[in-house]
């Protein structure tokens, strides 16, 4: 089940069936949530979601857009704790395997035990807990609302306004992080590229060499804060459970650093991508979308 629009079919159903498929996707994956793969795939199908609503969001009027979008951050929410620990032990293993160099062969064993630790007490109150039935009901609530949402619009219509605030939201978070480059606002940052990758993914058909292109720079980019967030739940980490054990204050300073290589990285990509004022990059995108809706 491909995420992107089709040639011949029409925005609202085209945004129904996405919509319908997607939730199809995470509710296969809640019967395996004893696989954290699955847990990360349930997450991955709710933020395509959430960037759906938010490409149409003028089109389905605040109040939907707002019940939706609140009911399927909670689902996330639900999925965030477990997620969160195996991300800490997985930037762990990353930051340790780039400064290989730097360290013994088998690194600050006592900060990895207690990341496995905690990421077995996770798991232990995520499989006892509700969460899997909780986030099944909210999904299945929203596949139902899914089927009758009224898109106002239709073709490019339909999408350009939201496109349009996508890639503003981008931009402007981006000169904040240029202002102050505090974690919240690289964060903040990072949500909005992943709404914007998401949005062009849908669009890639319409001119598959030049929009797949844009994608690979936003997906690289959003992997670059993303692993600068990781790095920052990590040092949270350490300051809530290790700070007596033996090799945190060497583990900070491997973090900082990486952070500083990382958040340079993204910058770069970033005020190349922004760099297109907000009505020539919606021009071009609506030029790719009415060739390719034309084409017989």
């Amino acid at each position: 089940m491909p995420f992107c629009f089709k040639r011949k079919e029409s925005v609202r159903k085209a945004v129904r069936r996405i919509c319908r498929e997607r939730v199809h996707e995470a509710l296969k994956c809640l019967r395996h949530t004893n696989h954290l793969e699955c847990v990360h795939e349930v997450r991955k199908e709710i933020k395509k979601l959430r960037a759906i609503l938010r490409l149409i969001r003028g089109e389905i009027g605040k109040g939907i857009y707002r019940r939706n979008t609140n009911a399927l951050r909670t689902a996330a929410n639900h999925l965030t704790a477990i997620r969160d620990a195996h991300v800490t032990l997985n930037a762990f293993e990353k930051l340790t395997h780039h400064f290989a160099r730097k360290l013994p062969a088998r690194p600050l064993p006592e900060i990895k035990k207690a990341l496995r630790k905690n990421c077995r007490r996770r798991e232990r109150k995520f499989l006892k807990g509700n969460s899997v039935p909780a986030v099944r009901k909210i999904l299945q609530a929203f596949r139902g609302r899914g089927r009758n949402l009224k898109i106002e619009s239709d073709g490019w219509a339909a999408i350009c306004p939201g496109l349009k605030q996508s890639y503003c939201r981008g931009k402007n978070a981006l000169k904040t992080v240029g202002k102050n480059p505090s974690p919240e606002n690289f964060h903040e940052w990072r949500k909005r590229v992943k709404d914007l990758w998401h949005q062009i993914k849908l669009l890639c058909p319409a001119w598959p060499q030049e929009l797949r292109a844009a994608a690979d720079e936003l997906e690289s980019l959003g992997e670059f804060l993303g692993d600068d967030h990781d790095l920052v739940m990590l040092k949270k980490f350490l300051a809530d459970a290790c700070g007596k054990i033996e090799g945190a204050k060497l583990l900070n300073e491997l973090i900082e650093l990486r952070q500083k290589e990382l958040r340079s990285a993204g910058l770069k990509l970033g005020v190349k991508f922004f760099a297109e004022k907000p009505v020539a990059f919606c021009r071009r995108f609506e030029n790719y979308w009415k060739i390719w809706r034309s084409e017989k």
